[in-house]
């Protein structure tokens, strides 16, 4: 399928489900009927990651599924628009949902309660024990229970468009230990590199990443919470370390992901001339705004 009919086809499926393209969850590619208002997205997240997710869904382009899924692989097409990819550059998730859920709950001041009641082994990931928690209510888990609805927005807008980006394969596959993929940092990093180079402002505005530096001279990058870059290089205290850190995190990451959503959207329609959707009337005269400019 090509590019333009791919995304013209998602378009046209957005609409019909009544979706912004920007608040379209692309684990809905391995699910054929419409995520349901009712769905659990912090259960649909763990199955997700669990490889249970087996069916051929909607707008579904890489044909895969299962365990082999991969949400940020679907948009392709929206890629290849933007930023012309290839076998080396390829589609990534930005900011990593599990890596502060996971945190939270082995963080939560009743975890080892709760983890006698439905057997979790603390010397076993937790990852390779999602069944007990989905079989269970893991919002019993008191700072997953007391942000739900901040975590049920990262559930699902961890899968959105803008939190996908394209890098080369090998950088992704070493970011994790650096930054445990946040992004915050690795922008951080970026700018380390980019900004003597005289370059970074162009990196900046080439993948839609103003909502993580401040409009100021240099274009800083912007923490997810005070003192976030003092953690580099200490693995430990990248993660939020208090309820305040973990709260702003979730605010600043679900705010960003869908002020860059809009742009990517945008700038696609834009560029295809598909103009005519209904939801791009709330897009047409928009400017996307950088960190320093949103609550």
């Amino acid at each position: 399928m090509k590019k333009n009919t791919w995304i013209e086809g998602w378009f046209e499926k957005c609409e019909e489900l009544e979706i912004k393209p920007w608040e379209w969850d692309f684990k809905q590619s391995y699910i054929k009927e419409p995520i349901s208002e009712n769905t659990s997205s912090i259960r649909l997240m763990l199955e997700y990651k669990m490889g249970e997710l087996k069916e051929i869904g909607m707008c579904n382009s890489t044909g895969k599924t299962g365990k082999k899924a991969d949400c940020d692989k679907e948009p392709s097409s929206i890629y290849d628009v933007l930023w012309n990819t290839d076998k080396v550059i390829r589609g990534e998730t930005m900011n990593s949902f599990i890596t502060t859920f996971n945190h939270s709950i082995l963080k939560s001041s009743n975890s080892f309660e709760e983890f006698e009641k439905i057997g979790i082994l603390t010397n076993k990931s937790l990852t390779k024990q999602y069944a007990k928690l989905i079989s269970n209510d893991f919002n019993k888990f008191n700072l997953i229970d007391d942000r739900l609805d901040e975590f049920k927005k990262f559930a699902t807008s961890t899968h959105y468009i803008g939190n996908f980006t394209v890098l080369p394969h090998w950088m992704n596959s070493g970011r994790y230990l650096f930054s445990q993929d946040y992004w915050d940092v690795t922008m951080y990093s970026l700018f380390e590199f980019f900004q003597p180079l005289g370059c970074w402002k162009q990196f900046v505005k080439r993948y839609f990443l103003q909502p993580y530096v401040n409009n100021d001279e240099e274009w800083t990058v912007s923490e997810f919470w005070k003192g976030h870059f003092d953690s580099i290089g200490n693995y430990n205290h990248l993660k939020p370390q208090n309820e305040q850190e973990l709260s702003e995190y979730l605010h600043k990451v679900n705010l960003r992901i869908e002020e860059r959503g809009k742009w990517i959207i945008k700038k696609v329609c834009e560029e295809l001339e598909l103009q005519h959707f209904t939801f791009y009337d709330e897009l047409k005269d928009r400017q996307i705004r950088f960190s320093n400019e949103m609550k």
